[in-house]
């Protein structure tokens, strides 16, 4: 198994469980290693084994951040930026990136990586929605307005176990962050 596979294993586990829940037994059974092999795989641990999950996690933060980046259409930019918000059936069961690193022990350990994810990805939508012509302030709170939505309607789908709203908002994201641009 690659590291790459070994990461998304443990992942899943993170994401199921959230970080407190993610045992070392849970994280041996998902990998299919035993406690010794993840001990050599990752000799710090659980903590070691969050590192390496966050890490991974972040070159999606980063592809995800990468569709507002460039020049030509910004409506065709935003598209792509909630296309790329789209869930697998898999990931749908699952807790975000922020609900996992932003609760319990890890809000001690990743809470700070966790801000500043938030800035970051608030930071890059309200740039591209000044590059649309929106002013600074309402930028940036349509910015923060959709991370709110995107994370609200991920957890109320979540708990409906219909993922129809989530799909239809990521369809009408671009149009709703440009209206009166």
């Amino acid at each position: 198994m690659t590291r790459e596979e070994l990461l998304t294993r443990l992942s899943a586990v993170f994401h199921q469980y959230g970080y407190d829940g993610a045992t070392l037994a849970r994280l041996s059974a998902a990998s299919g290693l035993g406690k010794g092999s993840l001990y050599h795989h990752f000799p710090g641990g659980k903590e070691e084994i969050g590192v390496a999950v966050l890490q991974a996690e972040g070159l999606r933060f980063h592809h995800l951040l990468a569709a507002l980046q460039g020049s030509g259409d910004i409506k065709a930019r935003l598209a792509l930026f909630a296309h790329r918000l789209r869930l697998s059936q898999a990931e749908q069961l699952q807790a975000s990136t922020l609900d996992v690193y932003s609760m319990g022990d890890a809000r001690a350990r990743y809470g700070h990586d966790m801000r500043d994810s938030v800035l970051l990805l608030t930071d890059r939508l309200s740039v591209t929605l000044q590059e649309a012509g929106l002013d600074a302030t309402t930028a940036h709170e349509r910015a923060y307005t959709a991370l709110a939505l995107i994370e609200g309607m991920r957890l109320t789908c979540r708990c409906l176990g219909d993922w129809s709203r989530y799909d239809q908002l990521l369809d009408q994201l671009p149009g709703r962050l440009l209206t009166s641009a």
